[in-house]
């Protein structure tokens, strides 16, 4: 009985200290909710898009910057889609703001201009070569129409651009419509067919060092002789810069370690971005958090982390976050993409956590005014990260406010409406 009696008394000191860390964690945060509501901004949670978040938004927007990255916590989130239209809305009276960028591939992405400004194309069909199924939703469509009035509302059409560059498909067919000798055009038409038939292997950047030897050999043939007209077409110069891109992210050398190959591909998003800059205008680019936080991922580099080095204060980014709901993604369980894959609740040391218990559904901060309020406090230093696809592991080691310039967090989110749901 005595030994007994002592463990217990052991079992119930150990529970008292692991209560009182956790009531000292909550208490030392206990501040941040208080000063969050004195720097958060309260939007309309019932019309994202809506003027009067729109107007709030405009009246909040820092302007001065020549890149903003707007991020998500997933690919899949319904409100982050109309979040972001919002904010491009807030923007449009700006007539430096020319260009929307997309974590998509860059020749594939060139066709939604032309479906805008001439009526070419089917927009469903240019959404599904994008190869990247949370593109694949009404909630997207909505924001590429959105777009396209908004440019010929103000007369200055707004345009797209890929600075992704995971599908060699498009740019290979441009190149091989470009007017070029039959010689090269059947060469193109080749490596087209050997790529359609290594379709998932290039889905999952699992090319084999043979297939990858193989192709990229006749890739730099074919490429030569591309040279002369290189010169005087820009356009084949970019689709050029975008299929040996897609090369070097899938090197096996690369795709043998996921974070060099992680660096690889952020650090080529960030030259394509660069690559769009143009004096006196300005671009909004849409991508993942964690690729467009100011500092690099607990992944790998991140293309916010490069931009930053190089445009410092001109490149700002807002972050988008969510404390409970649902996502779209493929969910290997159920064996399909569902919009049910669940916003897992966070604990009291994560920013999510302290968001929610705001009595604000929808708002958006600068993270600069809520550090100085916080000096000399602990903040939260982990946050959501939904990865592309289903993931049970769903927050991450970070710094929230020192990764992002604005969050706008929506509390209860809901899965997009991909045009894959049974």
């Amino acid at each position: 009985m005595i030994k007994i009696f002592h463990v217990s008394l052991a079992l119930l000191y150990n529970f008292s200290c692991f209560f009182s860390t956790q009531a000292q964690v909550s208490s030392r945060r206990s501040g941040l909710v208080d000063r969050l509501k004195s720097v958060a901004v309260s939007l309309d949670s019932a019309d994202l898009a809506g003027e009067a978040n729109v107007a709030t938004m405009r009246s909040v927007l820092d302007r001065k910057f020549h890149v903003l990255g707007i991020g998500e916590q997933s690919h899949g989130t319904s409100e982050f889609f109309a979040a972001r239209l919002g904010i491009v809305k807030a923007l449009a009276d700006d007539y430096e703001l020319t260009k929307i960028g997309l974590e998509a591939p860059m020749a594939e992405v060139e066709q939604l201009n032309a479906y805008l400004q001439e009526g070419r194309g089917d927009l469903k069909e240019i959404l599904r070569s994008f190869r990247l199924y949370g593109y694949e939703c009404a909630e997207f469509v909505n924001l590429v129409e959105n777009v396209g009035r908004i440019g010929k509302a103000r007369g200055r059409a707004i345009r797209f651009f890929g600075f992704d560059m995971q599908s060699p498909f498009q740019s290979l067919q441009n190149l091989r419509d470009a007017g070029v000798a039959k010689d090269i055009a059947d060469s193109l038409n080749v490596l087209l067919q050997n790529y359609g038939l290594l379709n998932n292997e290039i889905y999952n950047h699992l090319l084999s060092q043979a297939d990858f030897a193989e192709l990229n050999a006749s890739s730099d043939r074919v490429l030569a002789k591309l040279e002369s007209t290189a010169q005087t077409k820009a356009s084949v110069r970019k689709n050029i810069r975008n299929y040996r891109q897609f090369l070097q992210l899938n090197d096996p050398v690369h795709a043998q370690a996921t974070a060099v190959q992680s660096v690889v591909r952020d650090s080529l998003m960030a030259e394509n971005v660069l690559a769009e800059m143009e004096p006196d205008s300005k671009m909004v680019i849409l991508a993942h958090n964690a690729h467009l936080q100011r500092t690099p991922n607990i992944f790998s580099k991140s293309i916010g982390s490069f931009l930053a080095q190089k445009l410092g204060s001109d490149y700002q980014c807002i972050g988008l976050t969510t404390s409970y709901g649902f996502y779209t993604a493929t969910n290997p369980t159920a064996g399909r993409i569902t919009d049910q894959n669940k916003v897992v609740a966070g604990d009291a040391t994560t920013c999510e956590y302290h968001f929610a218990k705001l009595d604000q559904p929808v708002f958006f901060f600068k993270t600069s005014r809520l550090k100085k309020q916080m000096q000399g406090k602990s903040l939260p230093r982990r946050y959501r990260l939904l990865v592309y696809g289903f993931t049970e592991n769903q927050f991450f080691d970070g710094n929230l406010f020192d990764d992002f310039d604005g969050v706008l967090h929506i509390r209860h989110t809901l899965g997009n409406r991909s045009f894959y749901l049974k």
